[in-house]
């Protein structure tokens, strides 16, 4: 125990490190070690879950409220929360989708709400004028792609008329067009989230535990766990790349 409180900083390292490992090795194949980090990543996904779930929502906003402040009726809460799980029942299935169309019918209401207060302000902000006082040719210029942008895009939609017409059918195919470009940079914005995650696990790779790696080389200990750890790696990259081949090899 002295040992683990002495060095908790550099066994925590190692461990986000060995993590790090496991959960790139996905890329040369599917392997054991790959799932037994995910295995543990989602235990403790869920365990963080249920405790979070008392202590920042059912203890302060529904046990403390009958404990501390005496207020009794909340206790129709778990009443009417224990009415989910009857989902589970085949006899008594129907007791859930009461709760479930209560609840979704109160977020149809709060989304529509949210949606007229959020989103119809910015709407109504994006159509601005073509032309006004301090308005250079570009802001007009700009105001006009946006209109030409918007409405093509929406005559994508317009599947209530003839397609027929000319102009609507022409109309319809830019918007396509504007919509998949649109579509591509979501795409994008997403692969460089990927990217900055995985930057982020590289940063942490080279400024925390190679400098880990010298501190724990002057442990006699730290030698020989870090020995067999390594080597454990190597072994499982190497397995999985060979895997890989001999399964390109069978493909072709």
């Amino acid at each position: 125990m002295k040992f683990l409180e002495a060095h908790s900083p550099l066994i925590i390292v190692w461990l986000g490190a060995l993590s790090t490992f496991a959960v790139y090795s996905i890329l040369f194949s599917e392997n054991r070690f790959y799932r037994f980090f995910e295995h543990v990543f989602l235990g403790a996904a869920a365990g963080l879950g249920v405790y979070i779930t008392w202590s920042q929502v059912l203890k302060p906003m529904w046990w403390d409220k009958m404990t501390v402040e005496g207020l009794w009726y909340w206790v129709f809460a778990l009443v009417l929360g224990s009415m989910f799980y009857f989902t589970y029942s085949k006899k008594h299935v129907w007791i859930s989708r009461l709760i479930f169309g209560l609840f979704m019918g109160m977020a149809a209401g709060g989304l529509f709400r949210e949606f007229a207060e959020i989103y119809m302000p910015q709407i109504l902000k994006s159509m601005k004028p073509l032309a006004g006082s301090g308005m250079t040719v570009w802001d007009t210029l700009n105001v006009l792609v946006f209109y030409a942008l918007l409405f093509t895009s929406m005559a994508y939609f317009f599947f209530s008329f003839d397609s027929k017409n000319r102009f609507l059918a022409r109309s319809a195919a830019w918007g396509r067009w504007f919509l998949m470009i649109g579509f591509g940079a979501i795409f994008g914005a997403t692969v460089m989230g990927r990217m900055t995650l995985f930057i982020g696990r590289f940063n942490f790779l080279v400024n925390e535990w190679l400098p880990a790696v010298g501190e724990t080389w002057h442990y006699t200990a730290g030698k020989i766990l870090m020995l067999p750890a390594m080597a454990f790696i190597i072994f499982l990259l190497l397995r999985a790349i060979k895997r890989k081949r001999a399964e390109k090899v069978t493909e072709q």
